[in-house]
């Protein structure tokens, strides 16, 4: 009887668990293509977290030519030093993550103009832990690329409804 009144509560406050809360597309978007600008390669990482982000969206993406082409680029990591210690040893670093996108349709007509999107996150850096920061910036990484791509797909969730 507890569990079922602990349960009933979360549901009613809106509680959703991470990532359950990924945006709809709208029946136009309903197949997409996706392209990185620049030549990248098949299991670029970029391209593989969008498919994987439009796919629980709704949409279905391909290859097809009368599709509209959701096309990315600029994509960026930059880590910068954010503080050092009394010795001047470096303390934190800030992980900076952009990419740009826009939406056309198949004859190139553009849906939504480009935009770009950044975040950033800093971490502590213990130079007796060196391997464990590094697995830890790139979590940061993947953790920052999947955040934009998610962005993205929230972006034209709203911008396409509304045309």
């Amino acid at each position: 009887m507890l569990l079922a009144t602990c349960y009933l509560l979360l549901v009613s406050c809106g509680f959703h668990l991470r990532g359950t809360g990924l945006a709809q597309l709208p029946e136009v978007l309903a197949v997409l293509r996706v392209a990185v600008e620049g030549g990248a390669a098949v299991h670029d990482p970029l391209l593989d977290a969008m498919r994987d982000a439009l796919r629980e969206a709704g949409a279905t993406v391909s290859d097809a030519a009368d599709a509209p082409v959701l096309r990315l680029s600029g994509e960026g990591f930059n880590t910068q030093v954010l503080s050092v210690d009394a010795a001047g040893r470096v303390a934190e670093y800030l992980v900076r993550y952009e990419v740009s996108f826009r939406l056309t349709d198949a004859a190139g007509k553009e849906l939504v103009p480009a935009q770009t999107i950044r975040m950033q996150r800093d971490y502590t850096f213990d130079r007796l832990n060196v391997i464990a920061k590094e697995k830890e910036e790139e979590d940061l990484r993947r953790e920052l690329r999947r955040d934009v791509v998610r962005q993205i797909v929230r972006r034209l969730s709203k911008v396409a409804s509304s045309k």
